[in-house]
Order: structure tokens, then sequence, then C-alpha cells
């Protein structure tokens, strides 16, 4: 924006506030007046009329409500009117009504000189309302600098100079650099966007650029220091071939930020946060250049590329996260609506566990239910388990193993029923764990007796997995050929044991007076461990200690097992099947929850087998977890473990073992097992590398493979997946789902097809479930029809509930149709001559399109609204004409679609709405003419929000949660935590210490520290952008208001859920559930932006091992994951969490496999992720009417505002 059409804006102002769209209808309905453009009126005499105030911005001025509600305009509004100012000097309203005509005629000349040049600079670029007003409107941010509609080509050198502009910007502290671009499809690894520079000092820069995709910053100073962190690894990208913008804020050091604060947004997204400095061009000494595209840099010139530049703009302030998201809002775009094909069937979703809302508990007094397992039995009944967690939705506490049954293949479910809830201490220390735990269920039936296993974790009371003592104390003691459970009294060190009965024998083998509850009759089975000294109940055996509770098993966890004989309607009590299946290095030992399999071919037909995973003494949960599975050959009477998928594993230069392990990156946890018709086992790993990592076993589980085979078509987003093996028309397939990112959200299906080397080929990838989407559990129900429970949570519920869903074989097969181009939805008059012309998915105005009718007239284009909907302005008289295309300029689609207008028809909003597409023409035959109106299209008189007429699914954008697992941070910048994490539930994943990034652009090391993920929350981001606020007026909205007709006020979508939002549960997370990834050390950067091109000049920049020199990949060294947000615990009060999700940011795995970059990357995903919707603070108009029907349309409203009172108070009275 220039200066003068900035000054001309806040003297002039966009007539959308004092008055609005009512007064407008007022004025001409009492004085005949026509509403007509401003632009139209860009020459015409007159006094301005405006209630401007001196020196008052636009957002500061009173906004009218979209549908007229004159009820609830501001209450200043009246006053306001009552003393109209005409650019600053108050006009007498008396003096006006006597001389309404004289004063529409011969307006006063009240200007002083100055005055008058305003007032001729306002008549010149009075109808430049700016294409994207909306988007640019903003408090007290001014431009230092903009640049619009520039390219950088083969013509100008690939560059765009702007050096005269540089002592401006060498004048800034706070600033914010903000450019909209298109880059080439087929873009240099490495180009420029917008940098400073010197033609004396090669290495003293700022850049804002893109490597491979992910937009980064770079600045160094007069000695080629680094300013800020390393952002070559930052997790969002931008979009090859797509309109994008890329925006920049720094901040100087204050009291809260000691050191000052640069931040970097992709598409309005907060991408990464650098708190090293606040430096910027004021504290490069020797920078002389400036420019767009190629930089020059000493005697060279690099990083080109061709650009289209839609704008570029420096503000003389940062602008805040919101503030930024308002300002790139048109470059938020959501995944293309598709619909089913032919024969494709999905139900909706039905909620079998319910957990609470607002972080209350349900009426059950549950908050929240996780992990869920789906079993198929052989009579045809649904069981469907879970972890009942009445306190929070963490792994600890009290948490119930709990299933409900259905015989309908999931229409309807029986009651809850508890298969096991240990009791909760009365004198528990911690509220917040007052009991000892069951978590993480497995279910799976033996084929030969029909019984039904349900396996699952047993913690003591504590937290769980995270008060897991570094080595537990012996838990198991052999006498004789007998081996029973160790018992420690408090403040001894021998062994006591429980034996036959429960009775407790002390260390020197002689009977106590003391016995242990082991066949326990109670509902829940929740006296199992209750310690009686006589007759006298003392404790329990899995308490913690106290002053009467004096024994208790080993600090481990343990594995129960229970079993029902009855298709799951009654179950066994609780069994420790951990002996046996434990050894003596094993930190933790459990369940991969869901299902497991039973055998059904092979020499080991009939074998169960449940996945399991461990970790070790050595490194714990950030460096030893390891997948591998246990299997019973007697129909579950004992059960053994297999060796884990990690033992004598290759990797890198060395061979790994579970007991003895400390890798990160080459961990895999929880996972889901199938077996093929050739025998072998497929088991589907949780994992750090970001893709599908499976283990294959020739020996039903006994040992894996050495090479675990990867599959970058099927992301992980580092949580728990589950997978069956199915058959079709004689074809053999894997089924598998899970979240398909970013983070814990947004749940898929994929289909794979067997080849006959055991090999999977992976077909498709559709989606299940929009929004949030962790752990889940699949099942076959015969006749091409399949169901999964999976943990999704709607609105202000708690995470989380278990929803269902049932689906069909083409649902699985059959690809989805996807929109073959843009297509005008609706083009209603929304307010007196404008039209609000709505699309099905995003567009970008860049060249102001003229709507050509088919009577020959057009509609001129206004400004864009939001993502989806453009403004123009229209006589009247020309409601119902069609539009038959454009007259000039141009509308295109975000998604590269061709943008179809043809068809539309102008529909009278005010009326009701007229369907817009496929409507029928109208009737006009007689009697005997073909009776055409049986088939015409109703007119539509609903409201004209945008959510509707999707097919199922839809895979809609929930809020941005970021983050490899998603677990919500704190809104907070500080240290993040860097000690043993766990992935038995929801903990982040380990951290390791990382040293200073120095470097530049093009080093391949991982981010030197990582950063809380973004946690968005329901109400963090705002609404999708493809909401249209409904139209609420109706024909006589003028009239409803004048008769107390309320009319509707609520949010744009009527869902105000920011007031139901309880704040995020932030505390230790565990992993059963919602862990980050673990990260690993990296090196200090020292690299430059160049380093891409080092091998092209001379010198190069980074000369260590592991540089790149060039455009050549990186060397063939270790280097671990990018895991996202892995401590994303509370920084600073204020700080909005940068998205760091998406396992695919990452460097290079820990071992030797490079990253994916495929063009459906998870990254790329993360970028794509949110639709901004227009702030109820849009729905206004931009400047409409000429000067003197504006004053009378004031006047009109003034009378009528007065009626309105003289109304009330007669009616009180």
């Amino acid at each position: 924006m220039k200066y003068r059409d900035f000054d001309r804006k806040q003297r002039y102002g966009i007539r959308k506030f004092a008055v609005g769209a009512a007064s407008v209808v007022i004025g001409t309905v009492v004085f005949g007046a026509n509403p007509v453009l401003a632009q139209e009126q860009a020459n015409a005499a007159g006094a301005n009329t405006e209630t401007v105030e001196p020196g008052q911005g636009l957002s500061e001025l009173p906004k009218e409500a979209s549908s007229g509600d004159l009820a609830h305009l501001d209450k200043d509004l009246a006053g306001k009117l009552a003393a109209a100012q005409d650019n600053g000097v108050e006009v007498d309203q008396e003096h006006l009504k006597k001389n309404e005509s004289a004063e529409s005629e011969t307006p006063s000349s009240t200007e002083t000189p100055a005055e008058e040049a305003n007032k001729e600079e306002e008549s010149e670029d009075q109808g430049a309302i700016p294409r994207d007003y909306y988007s640019r409107d903003l408090k007290n941010a001014n431009p230092v600098l903009e640049k619009e509609d520039v390219e950088t080509n083969v013509a100008n050198g690939q560059r765009v100079d702007l050096s005269s502009e540089l002592d401006k910007l060498k004048q800034l502290k706070n600033a914010t650099v903000h450019m909209e671009f298109k880059p080439d499809a087929s873009a240099p690894r490495f180009y420029n966007l917008f940098s400073v520079s010197s033609d004396t000092k090669e290495n003293e820069y700022f850049t804002m650029s893109v490597l491979d995709n992910t937009a980064l910053i770079e600045g160094r100073g007069a000695n080629g220091e680094q300013f800020y962190d390393k952002y070559t690894d930052a997790p969002l990208k931008v979009r090859p071939g797509q309109w994008n913008s890329v925006t920049f804020t720094v901040e100087q050091p204050t009291a809260e930020l000691p050191h000052g604060r640069v931040r970097l947004y992709v598409n309005g997204v907060l991408s990464r946060t650098s708190l090293k400095s606040g430096n910027f061009i004021k504290d490069m000494p020797d920078v002389n250049q400036a420019q767009l595209g190629a930089t020059k840099r000493g005697k060279k010139t690099a990083w080109a590329s061709n650009l289209q530049v839609r704008n570029l703009t420096v503000y003389d302030r940062a602008l805040s996260p919101d503030e930024v998201q308002t300002r790139s809002q048109l470059f938020e775009r959501g995944e293309l609506e598709q619909k089913l094909p032919e024969g494709a069937k999905v139900t909706e979703k039905e909620d079998v566990f319910e957990g609470g809302r607002n972080n209350q508990p349900n009426k059950d007094g549950i908050k929240s239910y996780r992990i869920p397992a789906l079993l198929k039995t052989d009579k045809g009944t649904l069981i469907a388990g879970t972890d009942e967690r009445r306190l929070h939705h963490s792994d600890w506490g009290d948490i119930g193993m709990v299933v409900r049954r259905s015989s309908d293949n999931g229409k309807t479910w029986g009651d809850r029923i508890v298969i096991s809830n240990p009791r909760d201490n009365e004198h528990a220390k911690h509220a917040d764990w007052p009991s000892p735990v069951n978590i993480d269920m497995a279910l799976v039936q033996d084929p030969e007796t029909k019984r039904i296993f349900a396996i699952y974790d047993m913690f003591l009371e504590s937290k769980a997995v995270f008060s897991l003592p570094g080595q537990a104390p012996k838990a198991y003691e052999q006498v004789g050929d007998k081996v029973y459970q160790v018992l420690y009294k408090q403040g001894e060190s021998g062994r006591y044991t429980i034996r036959e009965n429960g009775e407790v024998f002390d260390p020197q083998n002689r009977k106590t007076d003391y016995r242990v509850v082991v066949d326990p009759k109670k509902p829940a089975y929740s006296d199992k461990g209750d310690l009686y000294k006589g007759n006298e109940l003392i404790g329990n055996i899995y308490f913690e200690y106290s002053e009467k509770n004096i024994f208790r098993v080993s600090n481990t966890n343990y594995l129960w097992m229970s079993y029902s004989d009855d298709d799951g309607k009654t179950w066994s009590a609780p069994k420790d099947i951990t002996h046996g299946i434990r050894k003596d290095w094993m930190h933790f030992l459990g369940t991969g929850p869901g299902t497991g399999i039973a055998l059904r071919t092979g020499p080991h037909k009939g074998r169960l087998v449940i996945p399991v995973y461990t970790t070790n003494n050595v490194s714990y949960l950030s460096g030893s977890q390891s997948s591998r599975v246990i299997y019973s050959d007697d129909h579950g009477e004992t059960w053994q473990a297999g060796e884990a998928v990690n033992d004598n594993r290759p990797v890198g230069n060395q061979t790994i073992h579970s007991s003895t392990m400390n890798n990160p990156g080459a961990q895999n946890t929880e996972s889901t097992v199938v077996q093929l018709n050739n025998g072998d086992l497929k088991l589907f790993m949780r994992g750090l590398t970001g893709d599908l990592q499976v283990a294959t076993s020739h020996d039903g589980g006994a040992t894996w493979d050495k090479e675990i085979k990867r599959y970058p078509q099927v992301k992980d987003v580092y949580v728990q997946m589950s997978a069956i093996h199915t058959m079709h028309e004689g074809k053999e397939y894997i089924l598998l789902s899970n979240a398909g990112g970013p983070g814990r959200n947004n749940g898929l299906v994929h289909l794979a097809r067997v080849e006959e080397n055991g090999e999977l080929t992976w077909l498709k990838h559709n989606p299940i479930q929009s929004g949030k989407f962790a752990y889940n559990s699949l099942q076959e129900l015969g006749n091409g029809e399949y169901g999964l429970l999976y943990e999704h949570a709607d609105g202000n519920q708690n995470d989380y509930t278990l929803s269902y869903k049932k689906f069909n074989w083409d649902f699985l097969s059959k690809d989805r149709i996807s929109p073959k181009e843009a297509k005008v939805k609706y083009a209603i008059q929304k307010w007196p001559g404008i039209i609000a012309m709505e699309f099905d998915s995003e567009v970008l105005v860049n060249k102001a399109p003229t709507l050509q009718l088919a009577n020959g007239k057009t509609a001129t284009f206004m400004t864009q609204y939001d993502t989806k909907t453009l403004l123009f302005t229209i006589d009247p008289e020309d409601m119902g004409q069609r539009i038959t295309g454009l007259a000039e300029g141009a509308i295109e689609s975000m998604h590269n679609l061709p943008v179809s207008l043809a068809g539309s028809k102008l529909s009278d909003g005010i009326n009701g709405s007229e369907a817009a597409i496929h409507e029928v023409p109208e009737y006009t035959g007689g009697v005997n003419a073909e009776e055409a109106t049986v088939h015409e299209v109703p007119e539509y008189t609903g409201p004209m929000a945008t959510v509707g007429e999707e097919a199922a699914p839809t895979v809609e954008k929930p809020e941005f949660t970021g983050g490899v697992n998603a677990e919500e941070t704190p809104v907070a910048e500080i240290p993040e935590y860097t000690g043993p994490l766990a992935t038995v539930g929801e903990e982040p994943a380990p951290t390791v210490e990382k040293t200073e990034f120095t470097g530049g652009v093009n080093a391949v090391e991982a981010a030197v520290h990582e950063l809380p993920e973004f946690k968005g929350g329901v109400n963090a981001v705002l609404a999708a952008s493809n909401e249209l606020p409904e139209y609420r007026g109706g024909a006589n909205f003028v009239l409803a208001a004048s008769n107390d007709l309320p009319e509707y006020k609520g949010g744009v979508n009527g869902a105000e859920a920011a007031v139901l939002e309880v704040p995020e549960y932030t505390g230790p997370l565990g992993t059963a559930g919602e862990e980050s990834a673990p990260t690993v050390e990296k090196p200090e950067y020292t690299g430059g932006v160049n380093a891409v091109e080092a091998a092209v000049h001379e010198v190069p920049e980074y000369t260590d091992p592991l540089g790149t020199a060039g455009e050549e990949a990186a060397p063939t060294v270790e280097k671990p994951e990018f895991t996202g947000g892995v401590n994303a615990v509370e920084a600073t009060v204020h700080e909005l969490p940068e998205y760091t999700g998406g396992v695919n940011a990452a460097d290079a795995a820990v071992h030797e496999i490079a990253e994916y970059k495929g063009a459906d990357s998870l990254v790329t995903l993360a970028a794509e992720d949110y639709t901004y919707k227009a702030p109820l603070a849009q729905q206004t108009l931009p400047d409409t009417g000429n000067k003197e029907s504006s004053l009378l349309a004031s006047l009109g409203l003034t009378a009528f505002f007065l009626s309105l009172f003289a109304m009330g108070k007669k009616r009180e009275e």
C-alpha cells in the first residue's frame, strides 16, 4: 500500500462503519437514493459526510452487523448520528432536516487549502478499495515498504531491485515482512524471496527463502555470525506452483524477551520461533542491496528463480499471530471436497464410549475413554474394549478395563461391562493418581476353545510408567518347584512371598499373620490385592506404603489377563501372567493395544499372538523401546515372549539389541500384527522415521528378519495403528488405519495388495474421519464390510470419545471423485446493491474481475471477503440475471483448477437465495404446456452458511494441533524438558541436549533445539474460511427491528465454542498415547545459506563432514529424526506455540535411510491444514454509495433510530 493510499484510508475510510448497510437501505427507502459504488462517483462534487473522527483508523470505527440488525449496532452510534461531522466540522442535524435539498445540492465548503488538496486526492483514489481489503484491516500497522504485482523472470535477471528503500528498512527495530508469491512448480531446491545483502561482504545478509519447499529465514552479521536459530528443518512448507504467503516478524529485547524474538509463518500458521536474538537489518552495517529474487552477495549473484509476487509489505512493528493470520487469511486452504464413488458406503459415526465435555465428567463420572480394542467373535458379536479413565485422559489415575457388546455389527451396543478396576486408596497422597492402574487392553479369541482373552498392563498406585524406578527389585521368587510373587515390607530388604490362598510367608519361609486376597469377589474385582492382618483390612499390596499399608509388591509393571467363556458377557478375575514373559533386564513390558490374532495356518496354527514392546535399564523409554510379540501355544494357559525386532539388528555401523540399546531413532513401539496366507507374520510398528515400518517373522513371532521394510506411502505421525488381513475375490490384502496428520488428526484407512513374495503394494489411502483421530482398532465384519473403533473428539468433547464406523470394500478400493473445477455455489444479494459470490473451493483475485451478465450489463468487483467469497456491486435492476463469464480480469483457483462462472444466477438474498448453479428455467408455459414446473428446483430459503453441501466423507480441517503427538502444549516458551520419557501413553518422547545453532540455510543437521508444538485447541484457530456468514435478515429485517423481532446474533457458524473451552491438560504425558517422538543430539551448525551453491562458487561455506556443497545429496551420515515438539512444555505466557509436527520435516533418520519427501508429505499436509474463517469484524462492507445519498442515508437511519426509541418507550409505558 502506498503512503498516499494509507493516509487517504485513514482520512476518508471505507463506508462500512458508522452507518452500514442498514443506513443505505433506509436512505433508499425514505429518500429514493440508489446505492452506487464510490468508484462511480470518483469525480462527483459534494461534501464528505462521513462520521470519521480526526486521526481515527478504519479498524477503530463502529462496525455493523451483516444482516442489518439495527438492534445490535453500537450504543454510541445514536450519538454519532446526532452530531455528524463533515471532515471534522460539526453539522447540525436540525438544519439538515430543514434544508435537505439544499444540502444535497449545494454542500458548504469548509475545507482548508490542504483539505481541498486531500479531497482531490481522495477523489482520485476513492475507488481504490484494495482487492484484499479485509486481509489488510490491521490497527496501527504502518507499511514502510510495499511492492505489488511484480515478477522475477529472465527479462529482469530474476531480480527486482529494492535498494532505494534500504534506508527506511535500516531504521526498523520491530518489524514484519509479509510476502505473497507463487513459485514455479519446478522451482530450484533453494531460492530467495526477499533479502538484503552486501556487495562487499558475501556472508552478511538477511534472507527469507525456500529450501526443498521449506520456508526459512537466515540473518548474518558483519562477521558472518548467525542471528537466528536454524530454520532449514522448520516444519511448514510452501506449495510449489501455488500461491503462498510467508511472514517474518522480529521483536527487540524486552524484560519478557531478554534476547528478542523472531517468528516465521507459512500461509498464516506459525512454523518456528527463535529466541536467539532480535537482530535485523539495522544490525548489518555493510548491507547496501535489497531485492526480490536473485541476491547480490559480494561479487556474485545467487539464489535466483522465477516468482510471481502479488505483494511484499514491510510493516513498522511485529504483527501478532492473530494479525498475521488475518493478513494471510486468503492463503489458507483446505483439502478439496471429494465425493464417494458409486457403491461406496460408510456409516455416520456412532459414539460407543462417550467421555465428558468441557473437561467435566460425563453422567457416569468418567472424563475420558482411551485405547480402543475391537474384536469380532466366532458368534458374530462385536466386543469393544477401552480404558475407562475417570479422572483425566492421561496414563495414570483411576483407570478400569471396560467392554460393550453389539450383536448387529455396531448399530446398537449393550451396557458397559467392567472387566477389572482396582479400588482407590482412600488414603492416597496424590488425588491425581489415587489407585493402581489397568491400561492398554488387547483382545484375542482362541479358535478352538472359543475363550476370549483380554490382556492389559498393570501398574501400582503411582504415576504408572513415569514412576518406575531405574532398576526394579525382584518381583518373583522360586521356592522348590513353584514361583511366588514377592512382597516387600516397609523398612526391610528381605523378600516375603504370597503363597497358596494368599498366605504371606516371611524371608525365613515362615507363615505370618498376613494374607492377601488372590481370589477377588467384589464387583470389578476391586478387592484383588487387599491386605489383611488377621481379619483386619490394613491396605492393598498395590498401594503406596503408609503407616498401616506396610507391604507392597515390586514397583514394576505387570501383565494381567482376564478371560470370558460366554462371548464377552462375564469375565474372570485378573491373572498375573508376567512371570515367564519378563526378563530381568526389562524395565518396562507393555501391550501393543488393540487386537491380537490366532494363527490360522502353518506349523504354529492356533497360536495366540499379542503384540508387546519393552524397554531396558540402560536408556529406558528414551532409547530402547522395541517391538515384539508374546504368544501362547496352550490356549492361553502360559505365555512367552519372542525376540524383539531390534535384537541383533544392524543399524548404521553397529548391531543393536533390545536389552542394551540406546538409540532413539531405532526404536519401535506399539504394534499390530497380521498373518499372511504364506504363514509369515507382518508386524506394523509405530516408530520414529515418519513412515510405516514393517517387520517380518517366518516362525510365528519367535524371531524377525533383520531388515525392517519401510513404506513411505504410509505416514506414521508416531501414534498407534491397527491392521487386519482380508481376502477379496481371491486376492490377499492388508487394511491399515492410522492418523494421517498433522499430529493425531485426520484418520485414514489404507489398502495394500499382498504380492506373491509377501511384499505390500499400497493402493489407496482414504479418509475415514476428519478432525481428531488417534488410537484405533479394525475388524472384518464379513460380506465385504469392516468396522473401525477409534479415538475422536468433536467440539467441546474431552479427549477422547470412542466412536465407531462401518464401511465397505468399495469405500476402501475406489477413488474419491475430486472436483474438476472451482464452481460458484451462490451469488446472492447480501447487502443492497452488493453481491456475495461464494465458490465451492478457495479462490484468489489478483486482477479485478468484472462479471458479464446475460443482459449485456456487468457487475463490478469490490473486494475479496474470505478465501471463497468475492463481493461485487450490482444495479438492483439486474438481480435475477445469469452470469455468462468475465468481461475482464481473472479469478484464480488456489488449487489450480479451472474457475467456472457460466450459468450462475444473481439471487436476491433479501427474499431468499436461489439455487445458483443447477437451477431449472422458470416455467412460462400455458395450461397445456410442458410441465416444467414439476421439475423446478425450489427456492432455497434456509440460512446461507457454507458448511453444508459436501459429500460424505468430507475431510474437515481441524484445528491445528501440531507436533508429532498433538499433545497440546501450553502457551509458553521455556526451556524444554529433557528428562527420560515414555511411550506407554501420552508422554513426550525423549529429548537430547542440542547445541546452539550457528549455521546457514542448507546444512543438513536437524534443529538446534526443539520448539513447542502449535497446539491450537478448539478455539485457537478461527473456523474454516469456507464459511460464508449466514444471511440473517430476511425481506423485512427492518420491520423485524421495529417490531422487536430479535435477529440472530450468534457466531458466524452459530457455534461459539470459545465460551465453552477449558484449558488443555499440560502436565507430563505418557505413551499409551500421545508422546512426541524422541530427538537426538545434533552438533552445532555453522554453515551458510549458500551451501547449495558452494560447488558452483569456489569457496565452500561449510566445510565440515556434514556439509552439502552444491546440489548433491547429503553424505550418508546418521542423522536423527525431526520429531517436532518433543518437549512441548510451558513457555512464555503469551506465546502462541508454533507448529512442530510432521515427522517428515525431519532430517534423515537416525539410521541410514534418508527422509522421505514425497508429494504427499505430512509436512506439506501440515501446511495445508487450516482454513481461516473471516472474523465477525469482517461482516462489514467496503465503501458504497455516493456522497449525497450517504448523507441522506445517515439522516434516514437517524430518523429510524428515533422511531425505534419512541416505539420502545411506548411499549414500556
